[in-house]
């Protein structure tokens, strides 16, 4: 800038040099001699200085005072007027020779005048040299100011690097001037150099006029040189003269008279003809003159019309400089109507002067070209006023441009800095916009303030402003400097206003840098919170699914989540350094921009990362929901199917037409429910596709690829787990329906089993008419409890029906509410909890129908018992029967010999029989032994909740029954065989009776002492052996009614079923039929050995009481006696059984249900068994 200072000072000082030091001097310069104003000596100020010029002669030629110029313009008029006159006389006198001696007069004048044209002629030869040194001077001076207006752009360019390193704040806007001014200066330059060119194109032509000029000097000597040829040819004249006068003198001396007569007119004539040459010598030193006179003013009026041609052009090209100027500087006029509309209409006034100053200079050109071409100096004059005048006119338009274009270009200066002003006001809002961040206060601070220097530079630009248009209405050179150092102020104002804005501009973006980097924050902390929250939910998927994909899926969302973790704090940590950085003073604020904007910057780059970590996050959550709805769906299919199959098979159990109904309701939702699966499965299929195909990307950018992408996979997983929820409502329907089905069918089963109880109770009570029966009691409990079973199943199926309707409905309409899912799942749960009431009511009754059931069996088991105490008593008075009938027997077996042999039946048939009878009696305490198991086991199976417990106790009760039943028979049996035996036995003792009476009819009187020691005893044998028949025979005929009964009760209890059972409990009570089947073995086989051994020993003692009847046969056996015995012996038994029973019965309370003691019972039954047996 100083550099373009100087060279714009250098030029002033030209322009003040050339123009101002001779403003006085051309003061008075009047309208006729526009030529000599000083616009022509601008830039010729060595051709042309106001002081001295061609010659000292015609130095006021160029004289800038009108009595100056006014010599001139005569001087030229008269040599140019004369010139053609003094050819014209010089013709006419030619060839003419007058012998008067006034010519000789005229000769010497004419020698005189020849030597005043030729010192003219020199004279003015070497002022025509000086006027070529001059232009040369000139041209080399201009050489040299262009020379200076380098040197003085470099000295710029230096000066503005001082001044950049001075002041580095208006850095960018002092370039931008320097760059203009260095711009204007080189086309100063280029006008210089352009004004040297035309003033070695005026030397030239000075030169050439010089050489001229030397040319009519060559011949203004020669001129001379005639001259002085004629001086001496009239020095000789003289002589002449003189001898003439001597001659008149010597008047007497005629003859010398008449030689020097000739002699005079000799020389006379020689004189005349020296005249005539000196005259024409004189008139061509004189036309040679003139016209060199000519010339140099034709060409003086030629160089002076180019100056103004040359001037008027560039004025010309000021003006067009000032009108583009004026353009560029309306064209950045945007702000408002008012200053656009003042600055186009200065850029039309400036381009107005311009077409005038474009005028004026092709006038100049003209007028150049009419004073090259000119012949006379008239016309040169003339074309150069022309030519002068139109410079006089461009430099006013000229002026005026410059004018108009300072208004414009301080136009825009005020509309810059307005600009500026509202950059600033922008930067200031956008400072104050981020005053919500944590650290701005600083910066907006700043802003605030350059923002209110900005105001006062437009306020300094708007006031130069209307200055600069306010000399627009004066149109000086000085106006011009005023306005264009104003508009230069103008633009520095809106420079100050610039960077004033610029300052205001880093404020502001330090405060938007710290609202980034905290919105970075902000949405890096966010990114954290999706991911985590993206984390959990894949968990969570996790969890509640086995599948592999799943768990494949939250472990890398895991993973992402913990990345977007670490970015997160990561830039946390940058914002709050950023805001570390703002806290600072407010003038510092600008230069942390740089600063503030690099944490700021890796804010965001860490907040990015964080985000493609959210996303990477989000891809893994979205699929492991994909794959998780998939496994759910799947899982709903299952159940649905499940719940299908339940509901077809209730539909087997019990085919209602409900049950029937929820059955097709099932099937539906169980097919609705493999649709949705299947559908779930595709859509996790192509969300897993999806995820695969953008994975990569997303871990490195941020797209609306891979932003579509993701909301892709959401979409597929959100679709997927639509599918899920549909597929787990199918579920649910089928559920209910199935439930529906289920309690139905519960309810049937339930009833059928009360209906069934209640049979097993009236038949416990039938079948127990002619026993005490405990267990007739519990299978009427058994019933109650039935019954109040199946009430239950009812009521609760009844619920079911009722509410699944309602849940079904609910389900229907806010299945998708989330809010609602609570109460839907509250109400279905409750119907499954009827459901299961209802089921468990049926089971309830169920194992209340076993226990009446299993009541019944045990009451068999009572029967059976008592048959076998009944078959024990019968079989004991088979055996006293036999025993009285072997006695018998024997009493007649001495009277002849077939009685002995009848004797020997009557005794066998004896043996068997006690032995029958001791089976019996061992069967009974058997059967007694099973059922008080048997009652034991049934109270455990009434009060057993676990159905395991209670199957064993069913199944151990039964197999006890069952044992006791086979026993009480066996013991009946053995009982009939006594019996049958004994009857035997009376028979053979009959036969040996009759016998025997045979044999008395031979010894009467040995009869008849038989029958009155008989009768002495009173004891009548036969009635009593028929009492004991008849007894017996109504004992074992009752027996046989009472297995008759017993087998019915038993194909009636075993005609009972339990269709509910399921296969599995089927197959346990198989088991264990055939474990108790070979328990049973094993202890028949025990019982048979038992009872070989007592049968061994009952031959054993009858064989001993064989002997000891031999042995007192002779002895008449007394019937009293044996009664007695017989008698004494039951009695004995029968109080040890009681003693038995009742210690057994003791145990068993004392044991209570435990199945260890249970089997230790047994054996200890055994043992007494064989006690007895032993016995």
């Amino acid at each position: 800038m100083k550099s373009n200072l100087k060279s714009t000072l250098y030029i002033i000082f030209l322009y003040w040099y050339v123009h101002i030091k001779d403003e006085q001097k051309w003061a008075t310069v009047n309208a006729e001699t526009p030529n000599l104003r000083n616009g022509w000596s601008i830039k010729n100020g060595d051709i042309h200085n106001g002081e001295n010029n061609l010659n000292e002669k015609y130095a006021d030629y160029l004289n800038d005072t009108v009595e100056g110029n006014s010599k001139m313009e005569a001087i030229e008029e008269g040599l140019s007027g004369q010139s053609e006159d003094v050819v014209v006389k010089a013709q006419q006198e030619d060839g003419e020779v007058k012998g008067q001696l006034e010519d000789v007069v005229d000769s010497q004048l004419g020698n005189e005048e020849a030597k005043k044209a030729a010192a003219e002629a020199e004279e003015f030869a070497k002022q025509a040299k000086e006027a070529a040194r001059q232009a040369a001077q000139a041209a080399e001076d201009a050489q040299k100011q262009a020379q200076a207006a380098e040197d003085a752009e470099k000295a710029a360019k230096a000066a503005q690097a001082a001044q950049d390193t001075e002041k580095a704040a208006q850095a960018a806007q002092s370039a931008q001037d320097a760059e203009k001014t260095a711009k204007e200066i080189t086309e100063s330059a280029e006008k210089i150099n352009e004004a040297a060119k035309q003033a070695t194109t005026a030397k030239e032509e000075a030169e050439k006029a010089s050489g001229d000029a030397n040319t009519a000097k060559e011949k203004a000597d020669a001129a001379a040189q005639a001259a002085e040829k004629s001086a001496a040819t009239a020095k000789a004249t003289e002589e002449a003269a003189a001898a003439v006068q001597a001659a008149e003198e010597a008047n007497t001396n005629k003859k010398q008279a008449e030689e020097q007569k000739g002699l005079a007119e000799a020389a006379l004539k020689k004189a005349k003809d020296e005249a005539t040459n000196t005259q024409k010598a004189k008139i061509k030193a004189q036309i040679a003159l003139e016209i060199t006179k000519a010339k140099i003013a034709i060409a003086l009026e030629h160089t002076k019309a180019e100056v103004s041609k040359e001037l008027a052009e560039k004025k010309s090209q000021a003006a067009d400089a000032a009108q583009k100027e004026a353009k560029d500087a309306s064209k950045k006029v945007t702000s408002e109507n008012k200053a656009i509309k003042k600055a186009t209409l200065a850029s039309n006034r400036a381009e107005e002067a311009y077409g005038k100053a474009k005028e004026h200079a092709d006038t100049a050109k003209k007028a150049a070209e009419e004073a090259k071409g000119a012949n006379t100096v008239e016309k040169a004059k003339k074309a150069s006023k022309k030519a002068n005048d139109a410079e006089t006119g461009a430099n006013e338009e000229r002026i005026i441009a410059e004018l108009a274009a300072a208004v414009a270009k301080a136009e825009a200066a005020k509309d810059e800095a307005k600009k500026e002003l509202e950059e600033a006001n922008k930067a200031e809002k956008q400072a104050k916009t981020a005053e919500t961040a944590k650290g701005v206060e600083n910066a907006k601070k700043k802003a605030e303030i350059e923002a209110g220097e900005a105001k006062k530079q437009l306020d300094i630009a708007d006031k130069l402003a209307k200055e600069v248009s306010e000399a627009e209405y004066i149109l000086t050179e000085d106006s011009v400097t005023k306005a264009k150092n104003n508009v230069l102020k103008a633009q520095k104002a809106a420079s100050a206003a610039k960077a004033a804005k610029e300052l205001a501009v880093k404020a502001a973006n330090v405060a938007t840098d710290i609202l980034k980097a905290e919105k970075a924050n902000t949405e890096a902390q966010q990114a954290k919170d999706d991911a985590v929250k993206a984390k959990t939910e894949a968990k969570k998927y996790a969890s509640e699914s086995n599948a592999q994909k799943v768990t494949e899926a939250a472990t890398k969302a895991e993973k992402a989540a913990d990345t977007a973790t670490d970015n997160a704090t990561k830039a946390q940590n940058e914002a709050e350094a950023a805001v570390a950085e703002a806290k600072v003073d407010p003038e510092q604020i600008p230069k942390k921009e740089e600063e503030v904007k690099k944490k700021a910057t890796q804010a965001a780059v860490f907040s990015e990362d964080a985000k493609k970590a959210k996303n990477e996050a989000l891809i893994e959550a979205e699929v492991a929901k994909a794959e998780a709805a998939k496994e759910e769906a799947n899982m709903a299919q299952i159940e649905a199917g499940k719940a299908k199959a339940e509901a077809e098979k209730a539909a087997e159990t019990a085919p209602l037409s409900e049950v029937t109904e929820a059955k097709k309701k099932a099937e539906n939702m169980a097919t609705l429910a493999k649709t949705n699966a299947g559908t779930a499965e595709k859509e996790a299929q192509e969300a897993n596709e999806s995820a695969n195909s953008i994975r990569d990307k997303a871990k490195k950018e941020i797209t609306e690829e891979v932003k579509k992408k993701i909301e892709e996979i959401k979409g597929k997983a959100e679709n997927a787990s639509k599918a899920a929820k549909e597929a787990k409502k199918a579920q649910t329907k089928a559920e209910i329906a199935a439930a529906v089905a289920k309690a139905a069918v519960a309810k049937d089963v339930a009833k059928k089993a009360q209906s069934a109880a209640d049979d097993a109770k009236n038949k416990a009570d039938q079948a127990a008419k002619t026993v005490e029966s405990k267990a007739k009691g519990e299978a009427a409990s058994a019933a109650a409890k039935a019954k109040e079973y199946a009430t239950t199943a009812e009521n609760a199926a009844t619920e079911v029906s009722s509410k699944a309707k309602e849940a079904e409905a609910e389900v229907d309409t806010n299945w998708a509410d989330e809010e609602k899912k609570a109460d839907i799942t509250s109400k279905v749960n409750h119907v499954k909890q009827e459901t299961s009431k209802s089921i468990n009511a049926a089971e309830g009754a169920k194992r209340a129908k076993e226990v009446a059931e299993l009541a019944l069996k045990v009451v068999s088991a009572e029967v059976a018992n008592d048959k076998a105490k009944k078959a024990v008593t019968t079989a004991e008075a088979a055996k006293d029967e036999a025993k009285k009938a072997v006695e018998s027997a024997e009493k007649s077996k001495g009277e002849a010999e077939s009685a002995e042999e009848d004797a020997e039946t009557a005794k066998e048939n004896e043996i068997e029989a006690g032995r029958k009878a001791k089976e019996a009696e061992d069967n009974a305490a058997v059967v007694q032994a099973k059922l008080l198991i048997a009652e034991q086991e049934l109270k455990n199976a009434k009060e057993e909740d676990d159905a395991d417990k209670f199957q064993s106790a069913k199944t151990n009760a039964l197999a006890e029954v069952d044992e006791a039943v086979k026993k009480g028979q066996a013991a009946e049996a053995a009982a009939n065989v006594a019996t049958d035996k004994a009857k035997k036995a009376a028979e053979a003792a009959e036969k040996a009776k009759k016998a025997a009476a045979e044999s008395a009819l031979k010894k009467k009187l040995k009869v008849l002492e038989i029958v009155k020691k008989y009768s002495k005893r009173g004891y009548n044998v036969v009635d009593n052996d028929e009492q004991v028949l008849n007894e017996v025979e109504e004992q074992a005929s009752d027996a046989k009614e009472e297995e008759e009964e017993e087998e019915a009760d038993d194909s009636a209890s075993n005609d009972v079923e339990i269709g509910d059972d399921d296969e599995e409990e089927e197959e346990e009570e198989e088991e264990e039929e055939e474990e108790t089947k070979v328990k049973e073995e094993e202890g028949a086989r025990e019982e048979e050995q038992a009872q070989s051994s007592a049968h061994q020993s009952s031959v054993a003692e009858l064989e001993n009481q064989k002997k000891e009847s031999q042995e007192k046969s002779d002895e008449p056996p007394s019937d009293n006696n044996a009664h007695t015995l017989l008698e004494d012996n039951y009695k004995n038994f029968t109080d040890f059984k009681k003693m038995a029973d009742g210690l057994t019965k003791n145990i068993i309370s004392t044991i209570d249900g435990d199945a260890g003691v249970i089997d230790t019972l047994k054996d200890f039954a055994k043992d007494v068994n064989q006690f007895i047996l032993n016995m």
